[in-house]
This record gives C-alpha cells, structure tokens and sequence, in this order.
C-alpha cells in the first residue's frame, strides 16, 4: 500500500514539475514573440522616416543562413560536359586547377574557382528551351527571366542550394536560331559540404547595414520589398571554395546583398 502511495506522490511530483517547465518555456516564447513584435516596429518607424517602407511579413528575426565549406567534385563536372556535349567526355588536367572535358562537338572547361565555358564547334539543338530546362532540372539552377526569340537570344540560371539561391554562381546559354553558340556560368557542388562558424546575423541587422549604406551611398528607393537569405560562392584560395551567407535586399529599384561577415553590401543590376 505505502509503495503504491509512493508511487502516486511521485508521479503528482513529475507531473507538476512538466506542467512549470511548460509554463517557463511559454512565457519565455511570449517574451521573444514580444521583443520581435518590438523590434519589427521600431524598424518601421526607423524606415519610414527615411521614407521608405518595409514588407507586412517581415521577420526581423530570422537567422541567416549557416555558410559552408564546398568541395570540388570532378564527377559533377564530367556530367555536366557530358550533357552539354550529349556524349561521353574525355578528362584531362591541364594544370593550374584547369579541367577539359573534350567531345566531338567542342571541350567544356572548369576551373577551380567554379567557373566554366563551353564554345561549341557545331551544334544544333532541335528545342533550345527543352535542352536549356533539362540542365536546370538536373543541376540544380533557377531560371531567371530570358531573352530570346526565334532567332537567337539568352536563357539564363541561377544554381540553388537547399532552395536558397547562390547569386553569383549563375549560367547563360546562347542561341542563334538552334544553334548553340556558347555557355558560360559557375558551378559549385553539394556532394561534399562542411558546416563553418558564423555569428548570429539577423534580418534585423541586415537591414539596419543597408540603411547606413543608403545613407553613406544616396540610393533612391521608395519601398524594401523583401528581405531573403542567400548564398555567395566565394574562393578564399585556389583550391579553397565556400558558400558564404548573404542577406538578399530587395527594393522597388534594385537587389542589394549584405554579407552576414564582413558587412559589405553589394548592389545588383
């Protein structure tokens, strides 16, 4: 009887002790979701002094990515010269970080920095928009808006990683009529990826950046229309490569990217 009153008491005790580590945690989160609701609107009010408004959805408080190192991967380049040259491909190290991957219709070259271009000898592809979208789908690239027409033009991509854009490791394809005339971008690969330390660098603190650079540089916008994180390709040695964290600030007039590190804020065309 004394063992089974034991036991009652014990579980009353555990019970209790759940339901206050509950009630912490829930005031805790009240507290966040308050200093966020805070900050959010001190941010606007800062914004709109500066005549500029910021996005209803707005999450001053989401962390920016976490940045990576990258490995280079021979095989994924051999891939992608074997569909760019639709056969098998022969490597060969030129040296210096430079591969050529050499088909019948021409050789597509990789260098160590991510960085490859293919000028074909002579070839026709019968749907340039089918043979542009196939690479997207198997290399992981974004289309971004093209030009072209029924004689010639561009389509172009940018490569993604976990569904966040790397901005500047992007690909072009040139059509004349259907004739390929040239590729040219960045590629980086994913098949080997290391976690690197990086101090917490919110959305918050990349919009406070570009206000100080607005002011600094006299950029005219009228509205931030979104504020997203991002990668860049970076190569800090030659046989070094990274993905570095970036915030992407999207205004009524142009991109601007805010690296999570060094502070720096890039404008797009």
């Amino acid at each position: 009887m004394e063992t089974y009153r034991l036991k009652n008491i014990t579980i009353l005790i555990l019970l209790l002790l759940n339901l206050f580590l509950l009630g912490l945690l829930l005031n805790f989160r009240c507290q966040q979701r308050h200093t966020s609701q805070e900050l959010e609107q001190q941010l606007v009010r800062l914004f709109d002094y500066h005549g500029i408004t910021l996005p209803e959805d707005l999450d001053a408080d989401a962390p920016s990515l976490t940045p990576m190192g990258v490995s280079r991967s021979l095989t994924d380049e051999a891939a992608i010269a074997a569909y760019l040259l639709e056969e098998n491909v022969q490597v060969e190290d030129q040296g210096g970080g430079i591969y050529t991957y050499t088909g019948a219709m021409g050789t597509v070259q990789f260098r160590s920095s991510g960085a490859f271009d293919y000028a074909p000898v002579s070839q026709d592809v019968s749907d340039p928009q089918a043979f542009f979208d196939g690479f997207l789908e198997a290399f992981g690239y974004q289309a971004l808006s093209p030009s072209y027409s029924a004689n010639s033009g561009t389509f172009s991509a940018v490569r993604q990683v976990e569904g966040y854009d790397v901005y500047n490791c992007t690909v072009s394809f040139r059509f004349s009529g259907q004739q390929l005339v040239s590729v040219a971008g960045s590629w980086v690969s994913t098949a080997e990826t290391a976690p690197l330390p990086q101090p917490s660098y919110t959305a918050a603190d990349a919009l406070s950046q570009f206000l100080e650079y607005r002011s600094e540089s006299g950029v005219v916008c009228n509205s931030v229309i979104s504020v997203q994180p991002a990668y860049a390709l970076q190569s800090s040695t030659p046989s070094t490569l990274q993905l570095s964290a970036k915030w992407q600030v999207v205004t009524d007039t142009y991109s601007y990217y805010v690296d999570c590190v060094t502070k720096e804020v890039q404008r797009t065309s």
